[in-house]
């Protein structure tokens, strides 16, 4: 694992750490959807440690990123059309849970484009 890797797997874990913390303090004040919706944000940096792993072990440091935001673009766009179904449906809850999702994905992405 190079510098840029580990940096990016420590930005991961204490995105997460800061997510669950406060997943934690909504369920001790009750507000247990609240809690859950960022238990599914917490999910994604989880979802990009994997995925990044992956493309770190298949690619040369030059081609690590293309193939990192190739799959990853891929998951996000189920994610994508999950939200647009949502909002279609008006289903307030599922658009709040996606939302959340993107929230880590931009956080994520600006962290990709900083190190690489």
């Amino acid at each position: 694992m190079n510098d840029k890797e580990k940096e990016l797997f420590d930005f991961l874990d204490e995105k997460k750490a800061q997510v669950l913390a406060r997943v934690q303090e909504l369920a001790s004040q009750g507000r247990i959807d609240d809690s859950n919706i960022l238990k599914a944000k917490s999910n994604i940096y989880d979802i990009c440690r994997s995925v990044f792993g992956v493309a770190a072990k298949q690619s040369t440091d030059g081609t690590v990123k293309a193939a990192f935001l190739s799959t990853f673009g891929n998951i996000t766009g189920q994610w994508q059309k999950s939200l647009d179904q949502a909002k279609a449906h008006d289903d307030s809850h599922k658009i709040l849970i996606e939302e959340a999702k993107f929230s880590a994905v931009s956080e994520i992405l600006a962290k990709i484009e900083e190190l690489f």
